[in-house]
């Protein structure tokens, strides 16, 4: 086998545990540490491990013979079907000779995969298109994710087996049959429309008719969670809850909106991730010829809110739809989706982003 994973959770976050899990991993790949070629070792800690991570990537190195040693510090990985988190936990995953790009390999096979402290730096370095694709199936060959501490604190990278200092870091695996696939977790309710008239936390008209009428606003508020008036503005976007829907068409908000911002409604889909993978189905078929695909990269909001996906349920869903998969799961704050250097889809907590694929020996 040209590739393992191996999670783990601890009491405690010690050096001699993290250790453990490269062992681990090296020995299920079967890979010889001196005579066969390992391309990639990549290891994820939870926070408990920030102190450690220099030992940590370190010991990578030693354990396999490979500098090309890569990831972090996120908020949570994936172990079976469970997010963990809130123990101390060590991802590590070894990728095999197969995996290394190169000048042979055609650019549509290679998957690059970012992680980066905050949304400020990313769409300061990367284009935006200018419609986020409506489908579930995305072509991209990069998937991101934010992650960092409490009161948006640095926590720490890995880059070549030593410590980064940079605030974007990123890994590209040569792949067989990528399959990029997205999930939002919730319906937007019409194409982005222009903010006409507002005053203080009243949305009054949007392309110059009522704003019920011209954002296809529902009779009444839905249930459990609630609307959502999705902003779009020079610095990204922002989400403002729905309070009040008047009878006149006026939207009481709970923050104001400016005149010539671009806004529209969304609302939690039910049992969204059900519905996402009956039709993620097909073109999984379609991409592997009706074989499970080996493995799959999974990044996602740690912290995301009540209006989308319920979160650990989801998750669980997804793997337990593809139980012969072997799945990395990385948890941070948002996951945004893009092709080379241009975003197709903004980082949002709410987003459910994975890459499926096979060695190229498959």
């Amino acid at each position: 086998m040209s590739y393992a994973v191996c999670v783990k959770s601890f009491e405690n976050a010690t050096l001699e545990n993290a250790i453990s899990v490269i062992e681990e991993v090296v020995s299920q790949a079967g890979l010889r540490r001196y005579n066969d070629y390992i391309s990639r070792v990549w290891v994820f800690c939870t926070p408990h491990f920030a102190e450690l991570m220099p030992e940590i990537a370190q010991a990578a190195v030693s354990k396999s013979n490979c500098l090309n040693v890569w990831g972090g510090c996120v908020s949570g990985l994936l172990q079976g079907t469970q997010v963990t988190g809130h123990e101390p936990g060590v991802l590590v995953s070894l990728f095999g000779k197969e995996f290394e790009p190169g000048d042979d390999q055609l650019a549509k096979t290679e998957v690059t995969f970012c992680i980066a402290e905050n949304d400020t730096d990313t769409l300061i370095n990367w284009s935006q298109v200018n419609h986020e694709p409506k489908a579930s199936k995305v072509a991209a060959n990069t998937i991101g994710l934010l992650s960092y501490g409490a009161n948006y604190a640095k926590m720490p990278s890995i880059e070549h087996g030593r410590l980064s200092h940079a605030s974007e870091i990123s890994n590209t695996l040569s792949t067989k049959n990528p399959l990029v696939l997205n999930s939002e977790g919730l319906s937007f309710l019409t194409e982005p429309r222009v903010v006409s008239e507002s005053n203080g936390l009243f949305l009054i008209k949007v392309d110059g008719q009522k704003a019920a009428e011209a954002l296809d606003c529902p009779q009444e508020q839905t249930r459990p969670v609630g609307l959502r008036l999705h902003v779009i503005h020079e610095q990204g976007e922002s989400w403002i809850p729905v309070m009040e829907i008047h009878a006149d068409g006026v939207l009481g908000l709970a923050a104001p909106v400016m005149k010539g911002q671009r806004v529209r409604l969304a609302k939690r889909t039910p049992k969204a991730i059900e519905q996402d993978i009956t039709e993620w189905l097909p073109a999984i078929d379609a991409n592997f010829g009706g074989l499970t695909p080996q493995l799959g990269i999974l990044f996602a909001g740690f912290e995301r809110s009540q209006m989308c996906h319920a979160f650990e349920d989801d998750i669980a869903a997804v793997v337990r739809a593809f139980p012969n998969t072997a799945w990395i799961g990385l948890f941070g704050q948002a996951a945004w989706l893009a092709q080379d250097r241009e975003l197709i889809t903004p980082p949002r907590n709410n987003r459910i982003s994975l890459c499926m694929f096979n060695p190229n020996h498959v």
